[in-house]
């Protein structure tokens, strides 16, 4: 099969046709091309020759000129409705040889009409042509029926010369279109075929314009219709002669064409018409399409060129055959470029085949699919020859023969490619770059390819090649998971290599996610991760379910590390389009885990508490450069703390869905450090520490226990922002949020107790030696200046708090700092009421108080250093400060401070048990009017269980209201719900009722015969608040005003500070 076909293409490159192409193309020589196809097909030389020489004495294949007349332009009217009806007649032109040596008198251009009209007696027309090839330059020129004279009734020079031998004149290639009615650009785009004798001959066409039945049209059609040379002749004569009779047919132009300028690629283009005389005019243009091809003489119809196809292929696989030999690295990296001499004799023999630009790109496409299927080629290539297969489609039709082998070669590079993309991992490795590149360019082809026409027309039952692709993918994925497997465990059991396996599942799914999916969704639109991670969901939840169910797992760690490594592949589904009910599993594992957390935890809850007491037997002061001293337990309890917080971290457990095992956590940190706090708290009881009396010694027991505990309490502080409370507040309910809240507080609370219990023994070991420099302060001599007498009791402080903060945490030292504060305060007050009853305090003692109370606060805050000033104004600071307050206030303004005290008390109280007393005042005309409407639930203060009350009435303060007195209702007898409905009536003016501090007091009493009268109670009323003092309008109806509902008052605590003070002063005779 091989040399038959070198055979034909030594045959066929040695009759090449047509011109050179444009630019040079496929213009090579011979010997090129002889020498290219000898190692092609691997010829010996010896048999090359001869295949040569025998394709030499081959007769040449006949030259074939192929025409599409498709439409011409702007013709020339020549009716009277102002259009024509133009039809074509076109023929070959031989070239015609002079006569005698004598040089021929220019003609002027010629119509086939005229070469109709010049047929006489004695010249033979026909199909073959006539006579012998060998006679003198008259019979060549019989041979080639010369065009040259015209067959239109001319002069008599003319006749004469048309009756001559010279004046042969052919018929045997005149052809014509049909007839386009009514236009001046008419669109035939009718195809015409000649064979050639020689190839310097044209190409001549005229353009007519059909006015009746019987014109030279007419007469062309009939004449083709002729077979046999001698019919052919005489029936051309009378159809010429009845031509020049009617002469009704208009000429339109015409157009020669030489066959040496058509060039072996064609040629197609828009030719002007021009006139068969100087005289006559024409106008408009035609458009033509031409090549040339050749054609043997097997006995078949001119338009099969089912062999010449069938060629064409076979050659093209060849040469790359040839090419894939010679390239010395792999066959997908060659880019499907042939050298020059393979393309020319591709061009030729497609040429000489008459193949059209169709099936050349077919018969590309189905040999380059034959070497695909052995032998992976560059898929960009392919791609190309699918464009051009598609391009060269246009309005073009193949044979039913063509379809099904176009069809064919479309299946099995469609089985190829899908093949390649169920196999893509292996074959297109994520990583490496240039396979990637191949692998899109598959993709592309199968997107070029499910929109392609020809595929569609070639395999219309095909299936949707999107959906072939999907699942194509879909049966991939199991088989490389597979096989993934097996290469990794080596049996059906279940070890770490399991874990291997889902950490290259995770691998492959992030190469997917960030390789594959993009090149699949941007060629396909297919959501390639998507459709992978979906089946892979499936298959994964299969084998992890597969794991737990087996009988024993001793290795906790294992199943911890497959959790770990399930959770991070289920969190790939955050990548999956949105919107959609994907119907994963995978994000659901958790469920499979959980009895394997929980009991992890509670197997973790022991030896947690395991590890507590092993630390505390194993401990020791850390040493170092740190002042502050702490032991090696706290260290170790905190690092374990740590690792179980990680743990959770790593977990990621849904936020929802982990409130139990959470709880399970914290049980474990809580209970583990409240056992630590124990053992420490009871270790340092063991020391004596809290049976030690005064006076203070620092002890590094108390520190190491103290500090200790502060370690372990920070750290579980931070639990609550580091399980963020605050989100799962947000998603869980609230009693669950609540047992986590509990949780922590309980054992934060108790940790703090237990570190404030082991502080404040700090305390109560100083006292006695605060008291003796506090005494001190309050009573050196006033010669002794205040900031000299707080020195003993400032060094004192200094000593100890120096050798506190060395060996204390910052928090632990702010709260041993606050506590000696608090103290020194105690020992402060203490003095204030150290006074003796029996002789006068000295005259500066309150002053010299206070400037010490000043002092101590400015050494206690230490310069931003100790406490804030915040925390030393404490409710002790408050306490002593206001008392020393009240000491230097004057007697008047501590009344109206009681008062004014008295009176916010009045509001902000609610409920007595000593009842309540409605009552009615406004101002009005420069009067205050205060009704005293009724009392309710009076205390009984007679044994009679009852009580005679009455109330008086008085204006606050004395100073403002010098001239008013007191004034008093009835008695009302046995009662404790008295109705009074009195009215009283006081002379004061605006102003004095809007003084600061203005108000009414009532006072409720027992009347008593006998004995004093017993206080039952009492109230206060702003005098800013009632009407007519409060706005500027008066008060007319008086009686429509609503009562104020008093709260009646007692003061129990005898202890006041106020209360104290203004004893004292009455005591000492101020008041």
């Amino acid at each position: 099969m091989g040399y038959k076909l070198l055979r034909q293409l030594f045959i066929r490159l040695s009759a090449q046709v047509g011109a050179p192409a444009p630019g040079g193309q496929f213009a090579h020589y011979k010997e090129d091309l002889y020498l290219y196809g000898q190692r092609a097909f691997g010829v010996p030389p010896d048999r090359h020759y001869r295949m040569l020489h025998l394709a030499g004495e081959e007769k040449p294949p006949i030259v074939v000129l192929s025409v599409i007349v498709i439409e011409a332009e702007g013709l020339e009217a020549k009716d009277a409705n102002g259009f024509s009806d133009p039809y074509c007649m076109l023929g070959i032109q031989p070239v015609a040889a002079p006569s005698s040596p004598q040089p021929q008198p220019v003609t002027p251009s010629r119509t086939l009409s005229d070469a109709c009209g010049g047929i006489g007696g004695g010249i033979g027309l026909g199909g073959g042509g006539g006579g012998d090839a060998s006679s003198g330059n008259h019979e060549k020129l019989r041979k080639h029926h010369s065009f040259k004279l015209s067959f239109k009734r001319k002069d008599g020079r003319m006749r004469e010369h048309r009756d001559s031998l010279g004046g042969a004149l052919p018929a045997k290639f005149i052809r014509a279109t049909s007839v386009k009615p009514h236009t001046l650009n008419p669109r035939w785009n009718e195809k015409f075929r000649f064979d050639i004798d020689d190839n310097s001959d044209s190409l001549h066409l005229d353009i007519w314009d059909h006015d009746d039945e019987s014109s030279v049209l007419e007469a062309v059609r009939k004449l083709n219709e002729v077979r046999g040379v001698r019919g052919l002749g005489r029936f051309f004569k009378q159809v010429c002669q009845s031509a020049r009779q009617s002469s009704q047919d208009d000429f339109l132009g015409c157009v020669t064409i030489p066959l040496q300028d058509i060039p072996s690629t064609g040629l197609e283009g828009w030719f002007k018409l021009e006139a068969r005389s100087q005289r006559s005019s024409v106008q408009g243009r035609i458009r033509l399409k031409m090549w040339l091809s050749t054609r043997e003489n097997r006995g078949i119809s001119e338009e099969d060129n089912w062999t010449e196809l069938m060629q064409h292929e076979s050659l093209y696989a060849t040469f790359i055959d040839y090419e894939l030999r010679s390239w010395n690295k792999e066959t997908w990296t060659w880019n499907g470029d042939l050298p020059g001499p393979a393309l020319t004799i591709l061009h030729q023999h497609a040429v000489q085949g008459d193949l059209t630009d169709l099936q050349t790109a077919i018969a590309h496409f189905v040999a380059a699919s034959r070497v695909y299927l052995k032998n992976p080629l560059d898929p960009r290539w392919m791609l190309q020859l699918l464009t051009d297969i598609e391009h060269a489609w246009g309005g073009a039709t193949l044979t039913r023969e063509e379809e099904m082998w176009l069809a064919e070669s479309f299946t099995a590079m469609l089985e190829r490619w899908m093949h390649q993309l169920r196999h893509h991992r292996q074959l297109f490795p994520a990583l490496h770059a240039p396979s990637l590149t191949r692998l899109e360019h598959v993709l592309r082809c199968l997107a070029y390819l499910s929109n392609m026409k020809a595929f569609w027309k070639c395999c219309p039952f095909n299936k949707e090649i999107r959906g072939e692709i999907v699942a194509t993918l879909r049966k991939g994925t199991p088989e490389w998971m597979n096989n993934l497997k097996n290469s990794i465990m080596a049996g059906e059991e279940y070890d770490h290599s399991f874990v291997d396996f889902l950490s290259e599942i995770f691998i492959h799914l992030q190469h997917a996610r960030s390789h594959y999916h993009p090149l699949f969704e941007g060629t396909n639109g297919i959501p390639y991760f998507s459709v992978v991670f979906k089946q892979m969901d499936k298959l994964l939840s299969d084998e992890v379910m597969t794991f737990l169910s087996q009988q024993d797992h001793p290795d906790s760690r294992l199943i911890f590390s497959v959790y770990l490594e399930v959770k991070d592949l289920a969190t790939f589904n955050q990548h999956l389009p949105s919107g959609g009910d994907h119907k994963l599993l995978l994000p659901k594992c958790y469920e499979w885990f959980e009895p394997s957390v929980s009991c992890w935890l509670s197997i973790c809850k022991g030896k947690a508490l395991q590890r507590v007491r092993m630390a505390v037997d194993l401990e020791k002061p850390c040493e170092g450069d740190r002042l502050v001293k702490h032991s090696t337990s706290a260290v170790d309890i905190e690092a374990m703390f740590c690792q179980l917080r990680d743990f959770w971290r790593l977990l990621q457990w849904p936020k929802a869905h982990s409130i139990p095992l959470l709880s399970q956590l914290l049980d474990c940190i809580c209970s583990a450090a409240l056992l630590y706090a124990d053992i420490v708290y009871q270790r340092l009881m063991e020391t004596g520490y809290f049976d030690r009396p005064g006076p203070f010694k620092i002890c590094d027991e108390m520190g190491i226990a103290a500090n200790n505990l502060e370690y372990i309490y920070k750290f579980i502080s931070l639990l609550e922002n580091y399980f963020d409370f605050v989100t799962l507040e947000s998603i869980a309910s609230e009693s669950q949020c609540a047992t986590l809240t509990n949780q922590l507080d309980s054992t934060l609370s108790q940790l703090q107790a237990r570190v404030i219990d082991i502080l404040q023994r700090v305390g109560p070991q100083m006292q006695e030696t605060l008291k003796k420099t506090m005494f001190h302060v309050a009573w050196s001599p006033d010669t002794l200046p205040t900031n000299q007498a707080v020195d003993p009791l400032f060094d004192y402080l200094y000593t100890n708090l120096q050798s506190l903060n060395l060996s204390l945490l910052p928090q632990n030292f702010q709260r041993v700092l606050f506590e000696i504060w608090e103290y020194t305060l105690v020992e402060l007050n203490y003095q204030m009421d150290g006074g003796t009853n029996s002789e006068e305090l000295p005259a500066m003692f309150h002053e010299r108080l206070h400037s010490a109370l000043d002092l101590m606060v400015e050494f206690f805050l230490a310069d931003g250093q100790g406490l804030s000033l915040e925390t030393l104004h404490s409710e002790t600071y408050y306490h002593v400060e206001q008392r020393l307050q009240y000491h230097r206030t004057d007697t008047e303004s501590l009344v109206e401070i009681f008062y004014s005290q008295r009176l916010q008390e009045q509001l902000n109280t609610m409920t007595t048990p000593y009842g309540s007393l409605a009552v009615r005042a406004y101002f009005n005309h420069d009067s205050l009017c205060v009704e005293v409407l009724h009392a309710r639930d009076i205390i009984p203060l007679d044994p009679n269980g009852f009580s005679d009350p009455f109330v008086i009435i008085e204006l606050l303060p004395h100073r403002v209201f010098p001239h008013c007195t007191e004034q008093q209702t009835n008695v009302h007898k046995k009662t404790l719900h008295p109705i009074f409905d009195e009215c009283f009536e006081f002379s004061v003016s605006l102003e004095q009722c809007r003084s600061p501090g203005a108000m009414i007091a009532f006072t409720v009493m027992d009347h008593d015969v006998l004995t004093a009268n017993d206080f039952a109670g009492e109230a206060f009323l702003a005098l800013g608040s009632i009407p007519g003092v409060a706005d500027t309008v008066g008060v007319d109806n008086f009686h429509g005003l609503k009562p104020v509902e008093l709260i009646l008052m007692q003061q129990h605590q005898k202890s006041e500070f106020l209360t104290l003070s203004l004893g004292n002063l009455v005591y000492w005779g101020h008041v």
